[in-house]
């Protein structure tokens, strides 16, 4: 994940500096929420209509515990992606943490139907299952909330190791063109080390174990 921060950092500095948004969307990466709501809100402050920013921040308040004005900032940026599933799952997310059912599982059915990662879709489909099933207990909405949270994260860990392990083929062929197939994303000090004729399996770890995605 630290790569996929820095390809961020990297190609903002290119440009010329680190936009308030590059900088606030590596802040929430990195869990650093407060510092992240506050580089989102200078965004905001020059151009109010910027949407990124405004997920930024709704996330990043949702993550603080601050639950009202999250919905408010989320309920507006789904008017503006309401095919973004980052928007529609926190929004949901912060809806079942204020105990609105209905509105959740709103937000829910319209993350199902979107293209996602099988993983959540299985467990966006286990979560609607149980809210049709009538009233949730406290301690089955928490539970659902941090379910959904964490395998979120761990799809995007995935999405972000993926990422690294392309980037890391990409330079390996730079300086290895003539090899025919794609090399093991093995890793030895940071470099890609083979090349190997296998599929290629890219390392992620949760929970203190590994995962070969």
């Amino acid at each position: 994940m630290r790569h996929v921060l820095l390809l961020l950092v990297v190609i903002a500095l290119a440009a010329g500096c680190a936009s308030a948004v590059t900088q606030g969307q590596v802040a929430l990466r990195q869990g650093r929420y407060v510092e992240a709501e506050g580089y989102f809100n200078e965004a905001l402050a020059k151009d109010p209509d910027r949407t990124d920013a405004i997920v930024g921040l709704g996330i990043s308040q949702y993550k603080q515990g601050r639950i009202e004005e999250a919905i408010e900032a989320l309920g507006k940026a789904v008017l503006i992606r309401p095919n973004e599933p980052s928007v529609r799952l926190y929004l949901a997310l912060a809806y079942l943490k204020k105990g609105d059912i209905s509105q959740a599982e709103q937000q829910l059915t319209a993350l199902r139907s979107l293209r996602i990662d099988s993983r959540i879709g299985d467990q966006v489909q286990q979560a609607l299952d149980l809210l049709k099933q009538g009233p949730l207990s406290d301690s089955v909405r928490t539970f659902l909330v941090g379910s959904l949270e964490t395998q979120a994260e761990l799809s995007r860990d995935i999405q972000d190791a993926r990422l690294q392990a392309q980037m890391a083929q990409a330079s390996y062929f730079s300086y290895y063109p003539f090899y025919p197939f794609a090399p093991y994303p093995y890793f030895y000090y940071g470099a890609p080390y083979g090349p190997y004729p296998y599929a290629p399996c890219v390392l992620v770890r949760r929970g203190g174990f590994p995962y070969c995605i």
